[in-house]
């Protein structure tokens, strides 16, 4: 009887043995293939980077110049796409600075950008008269920036609030360089008018 009661030790020796033994070979695997996952979603792109600034000059216009700082920034040399969180772009040009502000972004070609999330654009331009100068704010939930062309598009709700008053609407065309914005539907204003 003694023999027989090691025998029966021995084979639940062995049977928790090879379990432990299998479910230790089945959490290696899954970790192999979690870093596997990993490893592809990082080369999917060419370069990143954290916290990063990037200039650029028109050497033909010294004055006009553009600046993108971000939270983090991913980008894909062979499709020209990027993504980036917390964008702040600054366009600066002789008479007056424009401030884009959101979320998190993607660029097309490095051209086409499309920002979502608490989108604020600011723009402080050079008033006529001496040592003035306006302040414009246009907030939304998206907006699409051509930079080729500096105009901004949406679909979404509007608000623009400059010195005179405030115009909401839904939908958006504007040219950032001349000034020129066309709001596409339910436009609504109020407006403040001076006391002389």
């Amino acid at each position: 009887m003694r023999l027989h009661l090691s025998r029966v030790r021995l084979v639940i020796y062995a049977f928790l043995l090879s379990f432990a033994a299998l479910w230790f070979n089945a959490q290696q695997s899954r970790s192999t293939q979690a870093g596997k996952s990993q490893a592809k979603t990082n080369q999917t792109y060419s370069w990143q980077s954290k916290d990063s600034t990037t200039w650029q000059i028109d050497r033909r216009n010294p004055e006009q110049q553009t600046t993108i700082q971000t939270e983090s920034w991913r980008y894909q040399e062979s499709t020209k796409q990027s993504e980036f969180t917390q964008p702040i772009i600054t366009l600066v040009n002789l008479n007056s600075t424009t401030i884009i502000t959101s979320e998190k972004g993607q660029s097309q070609n490095d051209n086409i950008i499309s920002l979502s999330g608490n989108v604020i654009v600011t723009q402080h331009s050079d008033s006529t008269e001496v040592n003035q100068r306006q302040l414009s704010t246009l907030s939304t939930q998206q907006i699409t920036y051509n930079a080729s062309q500096g105009e901004i598009s949406s679909r979404d709700t509007i608000t623009i609030t400059q010195p005179s008053g405030v115009t909401t609407g839904i939908g958006l065309e504007a040219n950032l360089k001349s000034g020129y914005y066309h709001l596409l539907s339910d436009v609504k204003g109020t407006y403040h008018v001076k006391n002389q």
